[in-house]
């Protein structure tokens, strides 16, 4: 009876490397991930309300306690129903900036700017948050088919 627990155990294992290996092989040959890159420059735009132009701003999360802003250049399109589109020339989009910070802990968070790069390095868009790390997909059609913030919260200064 041990000998067919222990070799069951085995066959099992065999069959969960083998899955999580032929998954791995999978996804890093058929990814378009980007990445966020630092850049205190972009910090300072966001904080002065300043706008690039040939860019559409969005945010996610709430209205009163956003997790992100970003910006997103003209050439790209963000298919997300998990984005909201916000004029950035509104009341709005000022209000969202200062609540940025707000991070749901009751404490402050200093925000970071970040350029949206894709995965050969192409520059996408912008990225205001206190959260410094993201999940960016891009498909070949220059859709942005998956931009989410990762529950990742660093803190220190922003490196450029």
């Amino acid at each position: 009876m041990k000998m067919t627990i222990t070799i069951n155990g085995r066959i099992l294992a065999a069959i969960l490397s083998c899955w999580i290996i032929m998954l791995a092989h999978i996804g890093c040959s058929s990814a378009n991930y980007g990445k966020l890159k630092s850049d205190s420059e972009i910090a300072r735009i966001f904080e002065a309300y300043q706008v690039l132009p040939d860019h559409k701003y969005y945010f996610r999360g709430t209205f009163n306690s956003p997790l992100a802003v970003a910006g997103i250049d003209q050439d790209y399109e963000l298919n997300s129903r998990l984005w909201t589109e916000v004029n950035p020339q509104s009341e709005d989009f000022r209000t969202l900036i200062r609540n940025i910070s707000f991070q749901g802990t009751g404490s402050i968070v200093q925000p970071w700017g970040f350029i949206i790069l894709d995965k050969a390095g192409n520059r996408v868009g912008v990225w205001y948050s206190a959260i410094r790390a993201a999940r960016v997909e891009i498909n070949e059609n220059g859709q942005i088919v998956d931009l989410a913030p990762l529950p990742a919260v660093s803190i220190g200064n922003q490196r450029p």
